[in-house]
């Protein structure tokens, strides 16, 4: 059971924008129906002709032009009755509307505006990396006037007559301006990955803090760790968490070409033919509370996180190699959090990039962390939501999360696809995990309680792990009440807690605001303190207000 330290915190939100999925519904739906949401880019996005080659060592290029694009968005802000003036809208880029959209859907899943959550006690966390494709755009059409002038100096150029000069530099200058708008005031808002959170806060009202964290591929996660700690210290009442990621520019395609981490082919986790990961585009966003709140304010509850934690891989073989034991660091410190027996794991959704070597590493981590769980072989369903919608970056983690809870909601295993002949570098006779294939029914593990992990790793050596489990109603206890117990006079009784004083005052004062002051006591030993207490206790409940003035010195 989970320690005061490190309360459960429910999942009464959620909402997604996918590819083939324009709304979290339609997401689930396409995960238990096995879609495959992988398409080569559309031409509104960027041209392959300019920018495809096959040949793995042109310059310049990208050999893959297949990725998980959302499609179908519509942004429809009037609809939804959000004061954002149109001039503003403009210049948002398509991840900031992604977010305010998602984290709606999310609120509105959750109860919002009519719920029990004071807007001043909200977070607002996304997880975002390098932002959207926008700062692309302007920060072309800006450069534009030096890109002319080195056009100019041509000599091939500068052989025409100058009026055909002039219009060449005109024309290329009307035509890139085209792809841009005009940078005004609300440009550098629009493209700012922090604003993300920022736009949600101020369209909702949510008053507690907001920002964005960048973890690389484990930024959602990273948020949803914030999240987590902010709700357990009692900083806010209720988070609005998660990743939104939409940077599918071609700039993105060639500089992951040219680390040679792209598939050309198709995302298969696990499989034998897994040759690299494929980009994908998104957002997922959940709503968390206290587990004791949502049980008490009678929320619908999707999941239940028990357990977050993160590492860092140290010194390794190289800042984007990654290193096994921080990944198993993560994992088990997750676990340690959660206060649960790693043996009742039943499933894990693992980050499962579609890589051959890093998808076995990671199989060699769980394994080593598990190894003394005494799990039986084959006993945990293993997934990768990459295997459906492709790589979401900084949002992948979000994506991954989204299908676990929503599995352990329904009591039920989505398939993972393309797992068709078995990495070799994995002995899957005898390891504790088997790439789950079809849609079933989650069995009821040891225990009676469905319990997931859910991995996310980044560049830099940065990985999370997050354990939830099924919400089965009053399994966890509400912190124990804060209580004071005094050595009692010799003669009465030798047992310290033999007369202890329940102070029956909440640890968060079940205010929906913050603490705007304290009760301070000074007593010459344990016995007068519990006396005084018991005095302070009883005066609040006949409605006296402790004396505000400073003791005399």
């Amino acid at each position: 059971m989970n320690t005061a330290q490190s309360d459960p915190i429910a999942v009464v939100g959620i909402a997604a924008i996918m590819p083939q999925a324009p709304n979290g519904e339609t997401f689930w739906a396409n995960l238990k129906k096995g879609v495959y949401s992988i398409t080569d880019v559309p031409p509104e996005r960027w041209d392959p002709a300019v920018y495809y080659d096959a040949d793995r060592t042109a310059v310049d290029k990208t050999y893959s032009r297949i990725g998980g694009w959302v499609r179908d968005f519509e942004w429809n802000p009037i609809a939804w009755r959000l004061p954002v003036p149109p001039k503003v809208a403009e210049q948002m880029d398509q991840g900031q509307r992604w977010a305010v959209s998602a984290a709606r859907s999310a609120l509105h899943d959750a109860g919002y505006p009519d719920w029990k959550v004071d807007g001043d006690r909200v977070a607002v966390i996304f997880g975002n990396a390098i932002g959207g494709e926008k700062h692309y755009l302007s920060s072309m059409r800006i450069r534009l006037p030096e890109m002319l002038r080195k056009l100019q100096e041509s000599p091939t150029l500068q052989q025409l007559a100058p009026d055909v000069q002039r219009r060449i530099i005109e024309e290329t200058h009307a035509l890139y301006r085209e792809q841009a708008f005009d940078i005004t005031e609300d440009t550098m808002p629009g493209e700012l990955s922090n604003v993300m959170a920022g736009r949600v806060a101020n369209l909702f009202n949510l008053r507690g803090p907001n920002f964005t964290t960048d973890a690389a591929c484990a930024s959602a996660l990273a948020a949803i760790d914030n999240a987590v700690m902010g709700l357990r210290e009692r900083r806010f009442d209720a988070a609005v968490c998660g990743g939104v990621d939409r940077n599918m520019g071609v700039d993105a395609f060639v500089k992951f070409c040219k680390i040679g981490a792209l598939s050309a082919t198709g995302t298969r986790p696990f499989d034998a033919g897994a040759d690299g990961f494929v980009m994908g585009e998104g957002a997922a966003v959940f709503v968390l509370k206290r587990l004791e709140d949502a049980e008490r304010d009678g929320d619908r509850i999707y999941a239940t996180i028990l357990g977050i934690a993160g590492s860092s891989d140290g010194k390794g073989k190289g800042i984007t190699a990654p290193n096994p034991i921080g990944q198993q660091l993560a994992v088990r410190r997750a676990w340690e959090d959660s206060g649960e027996d790693m043996g009742t794991v039943s499933a894990i959704e693992a980050h499962g990039t579609s890589t051959r070597v890093g998808d076995a590493a990671e199989l060699a981590s769980l394994s080593e962390v598990f190894a003394s769980a005494g799990l039986a072989p084959r006993s945990v369903a293993l997934g990768s939501v990459k295997s459906n919608i492709g790589h979401l970056k900084a949002a992948a983690g979000a994506a991954g999360l989204f299908k676990m809870v929503r599995s352990l909601h329904e009591g039920i295993l989505v398939p993972s696809l393309h797992f068709v002949d078995p990495n070799p570098g994995v002995d899957w006779d005898t390891s504790a995990f088997a790439v789950n294939t079809t849609l079933r029914e989650w069995p009821q593990p040891r225990g009676g309680i469905r319990r997931a992990g859910v991995s996310a790793f980044g560049f830099g050596g940065t990985n999370f792990h997050v354990v939830v489990e099924e919400h089965v109603p009053g399994r966890h206890k509400p912190r124990p009440t804060v209580h004071a117990s005094a050595q009692v006079p010799q003669g009465q009784s030798t047992t310290p807690a033999a007369t202890p004083i329940i102070m029956d005052i909440h640890p968060t004062t079940k205010a929906k605001a913050p603490l705007r002051g304290a009760l301070v006591l000074g007593a010459a030993d344990d016995a007068e303190l519990v006396q005084r207490l018991t005095a302070a206790r009883d005066a609040a409940r006949a409605g006296q207000v402790p004396p505000t003035a400073a003791p005399d010195r």
